[in-house]
């Protein structure tokens, strides 16, 4: 997909969101995967000090300006270094902190998601294994499978009130 069309969307399900409508949770949760880790390793050789490589780095560059008129006003982020590196061009563009949070406490996540940024904007940068974790504790009904080498996926979750989130699968 190319990036007019990623911009369409993401603008498109911002701009949705300014429509009044009864939400219970957070106006919209973009969910990334981690950008790229050094291609020199193998995948079991990836540790939670693994920083991003240069594609990684430019690809969290391209994360940042795609979302950085989206109205984010929170970030979240595991403890790894790769998923903090992601998210650091969007908290610089924004001003905000990087909120870290255990990779092994999904619904932990999404506790604190709606207890602590109910009306929010926010961007939650996990892994192939977390991120249908993440969409499930939030009422999606779908399974969801991410590949270990697929970098790209952007998930657009709207919560609605007493039924399943809206959630587009885009990718960046």
């Amino acid at each position: 997909m190319g990036a007019k069309a990623i911009r369409f969307l993401v603008g498109l399900s911002a701009g949705f969101l300014v429509l009044p409508h009864p939400v219970s949770a957070q106006e919209v949760i973009y969910i990334v995967r981690h950008s790229d880790p050094p291609s020199t390793l193998n995948l079991d050789e990836i540790l939670d000090e693994t920083p991003l490589s240069e594609s990684g780095q430019q690809r969290a560059k391209m994360l940042a300006e795609r979302l950085k008129d989206a109205g984010v006003t929170a970030i979240y982020a595991t403890q790894a270094t790769r998923t903090v590196e992601t998210a650091e061009p969007l908290a610089k563009t924004r001003g905000l902190e990087i909120r870290v949070h255990s990779y092994e406490d999904s619904d932990g996540l999404v506790r604190q998601l709606r207890s602590e940024n109910g009306s929010d904007r926010v961007l939650v940068v996990g892994h192939w294994s977390t991120i249908p974790e993440i969409l499930k504790a939030l009422g999606y009904p779908e399974e969801v499978k991410i590949e270990r080498s697929a970098y790209d996926n952007l998930f657009v979750v709207v919560p609605r009130e007493k039924q399943a989130p809206m959630v587009l699968h885009l990718h960046y």
